[in-house]
């Protein structure tokens, strides 16, 4: 090392930025034109050949060296590691077609297994003024990851092959023995909609979105340890181009190391803290507008797809994708906490790219990653449409059917998630993981549900319909981390904690309708509210009968949006109809507006209002510049209503204008007769055991914000059916914290039993346990 000092003569060329500098440490500054002197020391140092990081090709005779694993004893379901001293001839050693290690274990049942080797760049983690920084500590070594499924002897032989030819060695044997592991994660054997560890025991995912691994700020290992400490076990990691993406690289099928081995680091503390993860494997943003743009598989920064579209179809592209699977499982299969792989994230946003070549594709990838993966992680993807396509669900090898939902809307959200669980666990027999959830999609939350009303609510009826895990909500760093919402994960966590989901089939409990406890209670007169389904595409039904309960006949549900002329082959107004007991009001609560409505309500054939709805900047509660499609937003949140006389009429309601109008809800004032208890009853059972959530309809998350009146139900009762005879041991839990606050005993007859509920603030959930 060479040390020089210098004294040099600084003009300030730059004053501003030179006086800034100055006045942070002596509080003095610079003047325009003003020389200064100063004095620093400069160190030389000899720069290593080649740098540390940089991958170079090979050029040596074919043969596999010297193995060197982590430990000659491995516990079941640890991780052995191999270390292998190669020689091949290669360019890129990530491609497989160019150079390719493999290994075969042998288990003591006899059992094969083939585990595709990997390259990897070592790099130490450290964490400067808050920063994480991944730095390159070698060039590259080949490692091969095995986890034992059996206790005994295993042996392994190693198979290399590169252009010049194919050659076996490699020999070894290790010793699995027994660890306090469960196992990987599977389908569950006592019930097909649940999910279970290796050992039978049950898992039941709780967790909430973190996406995006944070190097800045709340490190991701920071949050992981939040979420464990909350009881959450669950959480999903993009493998995207600003999270843990690892082909982001200017070349196509080269990795980014520093992100691999930050996926090392968080599934090591994933295997400490009992976390288990979604692996996404990419998402929408990267595949639309600006983030296509930026992709490597873009034609036009070099790729072989000119569209989105060509990723599902170019051969090139599914080469280079089929590698990357390859990759994935060979460096991170080994895992039990890896609990599922995800091909993408919500593929209606991949760019002009229709289900008739995305059906295909996720066949052929789907079969391809069964295949290659020795320890048969399930394999799912997921849509923002709801409860998505059937299609894919019915795939083979799509192991797990997922629900996204954003309700855009004030009304309870306990009844969508629940109708949403229904429908997965009515239509498939598979796991069905509630994959995001929340009120808004491109709005705030934290404003307008700071107590988490909503996340409450959808945990608890996630868990009472038949989902393997709770509804999984947004917004971690302004919402949920940010206003220290974690106890609703907790409290779901507690309740949970003894339940047999996963080792017991569960049913649907019966249960008679709910009647007030008074029977002679006068009947409420209130208003009928209806919301609207949030889902794009032609509405199917355009006419809704509203029952005297304020219900719609046949479960039916209008569409929040109201199509214009910019999408006239999705046009199809609705028409309530709907007895008035008195004078009243139809109200329309308007949201958001597309480039401009103009709404029009006829009561039985008579025009009743016109109103212009236009959108630009300035108008409304605020507007938004839609560049895309180069046209303003504008978001109204307001009432818009007309008078209706007593009796019954047709009142329709149409959108004239350029493009659509969104409405939150109906309002039909005073036209819902309440006579019995409004609760929504969400009943489950095994054998063994029954549980109940009973849910004040009106303890919704707007109505707790001052969007509503929340009331107490007076006392009611539930008659539970199909139980078994005898004595039973009835648990009542307090569903905010997740707590046991009374138990009774209770005798079961004929199959049933009458559970009084001495009012209902909001809500409760009820265990139903026989007593031997």
């Amino acid at each position: 090392m060479q040390t020089a000092i210098a004294r040099l003569l600084f003009v300030t060329a730059f004053p501003a930025l030179l006086a800034a500098g100055i006045s942070e440490r002596t509080g003095q500054g610079f003047r325009l034109a003003q020389a200064q002197e100063a004095e620093y020391t400069v160190s030389f140092a000899g720069m290593p050949e080649p740098l540390p990081g940089e991958v170079a090709p090979s050029r040596q005779a074919l043969a596999i060296g010297r193995v060197e694993p982590s430990a000659r004893q491995v516990a079941q379901y640890g991780r052995l590691e191999l270390a292998v001293d190669l020689r091949a001839t290669y360019d890129n050693p990530y491609d497989p077609d160019d150079v390719r290690l493999d290994a075969v274990f042998t288990a003591p049942s006899g059992k094969q297994l083939a585990v595709p080797g990997f390259f990897l760049v070592k790099h130490r983690r450290e964490v400067r003024d808050g920063n994480e920084i991944m730095t390159a500590e070698d060039n590259g070594t080949w490692k091969v990851r095995f986890a034992p499924r059996e206790t005994g002897p295993h042996r392994w032989k190693l198979k290399l092959k590169d252009r010049t030819g194919e050659v076996e060695g490699g020999v070894g044997r290790f010793q699995a023995v027994a660890g306090a592991s469960p196992g990987f994660i599977g389908k569950s054997a006592a019930d097909p909609h649940y999910l279970a560890f290796d050992n039978g025991q049950g898992y039941f995912a709780i967790g909430h979105n973190l996406p995006i691994y944070h190097t800045t700020g709340q490190l991701g290992v920071e949050a992981m340890r939040k979420f464990a400490a909350a009881g959450e076990n669950f959480n999903r990691w993009w493998m995207s181009s600003r999270g843990l993406g690892i082909e982001w690289m200017d070349k196509l099928g080269w990795y980014r190391q520093d992100v691999a081995a930050r996926i090392d680091t968080v599934l090591d503390l994933a295997e400490e803290l009992g976390l288990y993860y979604m692996m996404c494997m990419d998402t929408h943003q990267d595949f639309r507008e600006g983030g296509w743009q930026k992709n490597p598989f873009n034609a036009a920064n070099g790729g072989p797809c000119a569209s989105p579209a060509d990723w599902f179809t170019n051969q090139e592209a599914r080469r280079l994708y089929r590698n990357r699977l390859r990759y994935t499982v060979a460096r991170w299969g080994y895992s039990p906490h890896v609990l599922c792989w995800e091909f993408g994230n919500e593929f209606e946003g991949w760019a002009d790219s229709p289900n008739e070549i995305k059906l295909p594709w996720h066949k052929e990838m789907a079969d391809c990653l069964r295949r290659i993966d020795p320890f048969g992680h399930l394999i799912t993807t997921s849509f923002w449409g709801h409860t998505g396509p059937e299609e894919f669900w019915s795939l083979e090898n799509i192991d797990i059917v997922q629900t996204h939902c954003y309700t855009n809307n004030d009304g309870n959200v306990a009844e969508p998630v629940r109708r949403f669980c229904l429908h997965q666990w009515e239509r498939f027999q598979k796991p069905h993981i509630f994959g995001e959830f929340g009120i808004r999609s491109h709005t705030t939350t934290a404003d307008k549900d700071p107590q988490g009303w909503a996340i409450h609510n959808s945990l608890w009826a996630g868990l009472f319909s038949f989902s393997a895990g709770g509804p999984m909500p947004w917004w971690h760093e302004q919402y949920i981390d940010k206003l220290d919402l974690y106890f609703h994960f907790t409290a779901l966590a507690n309740f949970t904690r003894e339940l047999p989901l996963g080792t017991a089939r569960w049913q649907p409990l019966a249960t008679a309708a709910p009647e007030f406890v008074d029977k002679d209670r006068t009947p409420e007169i209130r208003d009928a509210v209806v919301v609207p389904i949030n889902r794009w595409g032609k509405p199917e039904q355009d006419e809704f009968t509203i029952l005297p309960d304020g219900t719609v006949a046949d479960g039916r549900a209008p569409q929040r949006l109201l199509h214009g002329a910019g999408h006239r082959d999705l046009k199809n107004p609705s028409t309530f109809v709907v007895n008035y007991p008195r004078q009243g009001r139809f109200v329309v609560h308007v949201d958001k507006v597309s480039h401009s409505g103009l709404l029009r309500i006829w009561i039985d054939g008579d025009l009743a209002l016109q109103r212009e709805l236009p959108c630009a900047e300035g108008l409304g509660k605020a507007s938004v510049w839609r560049a895309q499609w180069r046209l303003w937003e504008t978001t109204y949140d307001e009432d818009i209503a007309i008078g209706v006389p007593a009796g019954e009429h047709r009142i329709r309601i149409e959108n004239s204008g350029k493009d659509w109008v969104a409405v939150n809800k109906y309002t039909f004032t005073g036209c819902r007769i309440v006579d019995r208890p409004d609760v929504l009853v969400c009943g489950m059972k095994t054998g063994e055991l029954a549980m109940l959530w009973l849910q004040n309809r009106s303890s919704s998350w707007y109505n707790h914000a001052g969007g509503g009146p929340v009331g107490r139900l007076d006392p009611f009762e539930l008659t539970a059916k199909g139980l078994g005879d005898g004595k039973h041991r009835l648990e009542w839990w307090e569903t905010w914290k997740g707590r046991l606050e009374r138990a009774e005993e209770i005798e079961v007859r004929q199959g049933q039993c009458t559970l009084v509920v001495p009012g209902l603030a909001t809500d409760v959930a009820l265990k139903i346990k026989p007593i031997r």
